[in-house]
């Protein structure tokens, strides 16, 4: 509800009161129980409009409070161990609470990068992209490419290790105690355990 650009309400193409009015029709639950408190409690001559109700809206549900927190959030955002996509996605939710920092493509792609791990920001640091969109499917191939790599290198490690434990002898407790031959003795093998 933050913006209305980009929104059903913008391709509906309505006036500022019936935006509001959509809008208001729209809430259910506990948001719906809400607006229409609020509403009644508005004198009689109030035009309702789209600025009134998105202030009020955003007033009771995400008060300035919130927003400076989730604008904290946003800002210390790291991918950390998380993938591209979830880290994408944390980045898509939060970054509305911080709208000046996203406000064009290369706001957008910078913040991105910011918060980027090490392994995809040293290959992805230097690269030039027009949209965000172009830099995340570039960055998401190279994270493809690096868990690749480490499953290659992985699978590897574990052949050279499980091919250098083939080849050398058998455990000392599996092999049979060795006895030293006595002399004038005849050679008896082992007894067999049950």
């Amino acid at each position: 509800m933050a913006e209305h650009r980009g929104t059903k309400v913008s391709l509906l193409r309505l006036t500022d009161g019936l935006k509001a009015e959509y809008s208001a029709h729209q809430l259910q639950g506990p948001a719906g129980i809400w607006w229409n408190q609020y509403r009644e409690a508005l004198p009689d001559n109030t035009v309702l409009d789209w600025n009134l109700f998105r202030e009020a809206f955003m007033g009771h549900f995400i008060p300035p409070g919130v927003m400076e927190m989730k604008h904290t959030e946003f800002m210390q955002l790291t991918q950390g161990n998380k993938t591209l996509k979830e880290y994408l996605h944390a980045f898509n939710h939060l970054s509305r609470y911080a709208p000046k920092f996203v406000s064009t493509e290369t706001k957008k792609i910078a913040s991105f990068k910011r918060g980027l791990g090490p392994k995809l920001l040293k290959t992805m640091g230097r690269t030039k992209c027009a949209t965000l969109n172009e830099f995340v499917s570039g960055a998401l191939t190279q994270e493809n490419y690096n868990t690749v790599y480490t499953a290659t290198k992985t699978r590897k490690r574990a052949f050279e290790a499980g091919a250098g434990a083939s080849q050398s002898k058998a455990p000392v407790a599996a092999r049979p105690q060795y006895r030293a031959p006595t002399p004038n003795k005849r050679y008896r093998p082992p007894a067999k355990k049950n």
